[in-house]
C-alpha cells in the first residue's frame, strides 16, 4: 500500500522527535565530546579568525617566492615584533586606565547620581519634569546595576587563566598548520565529493569562504580604523579612559549596527560623569568616526554590503548571546552567512534537479 506524502511527513518528524528523546536519555555518553568541544572551541575560533587575516599577506609572501612555511615564520615573527611593542608602548596606559576603571567603578553610581542632580538644577531645564525623585532613583538604580554586570563579568573573565592558557598554547599551531595547507582539505573534499555534484559543492565552498573573508578581514580592519579614529577624538577632549573606551568601541564594532550603539554607551556615562556637556563632543566623535567608516572605507574595503537586515542582526545577536555568551554574540553573524549560502545553494540545486526530472519526463512522452 502506497503512502501518501503527508503521512511521510507525520512519519518523519516523529521518528526525529523519538530519536531527539531517546538521545536526551543518555546524554552522559555525550558528555566528554561536549566537553571537548567546549575547551577547543575558542582556540578554534581564534585561529580561524587569524588564518582569514594572515591568508592574504601569506599569498603575497609566496608570490615573491618565499616558501610558505617560511612565509608563515615570517608572520609569526611579525606577529610578536607587533605583541612586543604592544606591551612595550600601548599597555602600561592600558593597564593603569584598565585598574583605575575597575577601582572605581562603585563610586561611578554616586558620581552619576551628583551629577543629574547638578543637571536638575541647570536653568536651561527648569521646565522640563527632571526633578521627579523617581526618575533619578531609577537611573542611578539602573546605573549601579549595569556596573555591578560589569564588575562581575570583568572579575569572571579574570579567573579564565586555563582557557587563556589553552589559547596560547594551540592557536599557534593550529593557524600553522591551516596556513600552510590552506586549501587542501577544499581539494581533497571535492576529490571525494560524487562527480555530479562537485561543481556544485565547489561553488558552495568557494561562495562560504569568500564570505568569511569579506566578513573577517573586513571587519578587523574597519574596526582598527574606527578605533583609531574615536581614540584621537577622546585624546582631543580629554576623555577620561579615552584608549579603554576606544577600544571597547572598536571591539564592539565586530557586530554590526547594535555593536555601535554598545560601544557608545560607556562613553556616554564616563563622559556625564565628568562633565555633561562632554557627552554633546562623545556624541559627535561617534557619529563622526561612524559616518566616515560607513560612507568611505566600507566600499572601499568591503566592496559590497552584508545584505543583512538590522532586524535579523538583532535577532542573532540576542540568539547567540543566550546560547554562547559573548563567543556566540561574535559568531552569529559569519554562522548565518555559511548557513545563508548552504541553503540557497540547497534550494538552487533542487529547483535544478527538479527542472531535469521533468525535462526527461517530458521528453519521454
Amino acid at each position: 500500500m502506497k503512502i501518501g506524502r503527508f503521512y511521510q511527513l507525520c512519519i518523519s518528524i516523529i521518528l526525529v522527535l523519538l530519536i531527539v528523546y531517546l538521545l536526551s536519555k543518555v546524554q552522559f555518553l555525550f558528555q566528554p565530546f561536549v566537553l571537548g568541544f567546549q575547551i577547543m572551541a575558542l582556540p578554534f575560533l581564534v585561529s580561524v579568525f587569524f588564518y582569514y587575516t594572515l591568508r592574504p599577506a601569506a599569498h603575497w609572501l609566496q608570490k615573491l617566492k618565499i616558501s610558505k612555511p617560511f612565509a608563515i615564520l615570517i608572520l609569526y615573527g611579525i606577529i610578536a615584533g607587533l605583541f612586543t611593542l604592544f606591551f612595550l608602548l600601548v599597555w602600561p596606559t592600558l593597564r593603569g586606565q584598565l585598574n583605575g576603571f575597575i577601582n572605581s567603578l562603585p563610586q561611578l553610581a554616586a558620581d552619576f547620581q551628583k551629577q543629574f542632580s547638578r543637571l536638575q538644577q541647570h536653568e536651561l531645564l527648569q521646565g522640563l519634569n527632571l526633578n521627579d525623585p523617581n526618575l533619578t532613583t531609577k537611573l542611578s538604580e539602573y546605573i549601579a546595576q549595569g556596573i555591578d554586570a560589569a564588575s562581575t563579568y570583568v572579575s569572571g573573565a579574570v579567573s579564565f587563566v586555563t582557557t587563556i592558557v589553552i589559547v596560547i598554547g594551540t592557536v599557534p599551531i593550529m593557524l600553522y598548520y591551516m596556513l600552510k595547507q590552506d586549501k587542501d582539505i577544499y581539494r581533497k573534499t571535492l576529490q571525494i565529493t560524487p562527480g555530479p555534484y562537485r561543481r556544485d559543492l565547489r561553488g558552495t565552498l568557494l561562495e562560504i569562504d569568500r564570505i568569511l573573508s569579506e566578513f573577517i578581514l573586513g571587519r578587523f580592519i574597519l574596526c582598527l580604523l574606527l578605533g583609531g579614529m574615536i581614540y584621537l577624538g577622546f585624546v582631543i577632549i580629554n576623555l577620561p579612559y579615552s584608549l579603554l573606551l576606544a577600544l571597547f568601541a572598536a571591539s564592539m564594532n565586530l557586530i554590526p549596527y547594535i555593536g555601535q550603539v554598545l560601544g557608545l554607551i560607556p562613553a556616554l556615562i564616563v563622559a556625564f560623569i565628568d562633565a555633561p556637556s562632554m557627552v554633546i563632543w562623545v556624541i559627535v566623535i561617534h557619529f563622526a568616526a561612524q559616518q566616515i567608516e560607513g560612507n568611505l572605507l566600507s566600499p572601499h574595503i568591503y566592496g559590497r554590503k552584508l545584505n543583512i537586515h538590522p532586524v535579523t542582526t538583532i535577532s542573532l545577536i540576542l540568539v547567540g548571546g543566550s546560547i554562547g555568551g559573548i563567543i556566540g554574540i561574535m559568531t552569529a553573524i559569519p554562522f548565518y552567512l555559511i548557513a545563508k549560502v548552504i541553503a540557497v545553494k540547497l534550494y538552487r540545486f533542487y529547483r535544478k534537479r527538479k527542472k531535469g526530472e521533468s525535462a526527461d519526463s517530458n521528453f519521454s512522452l
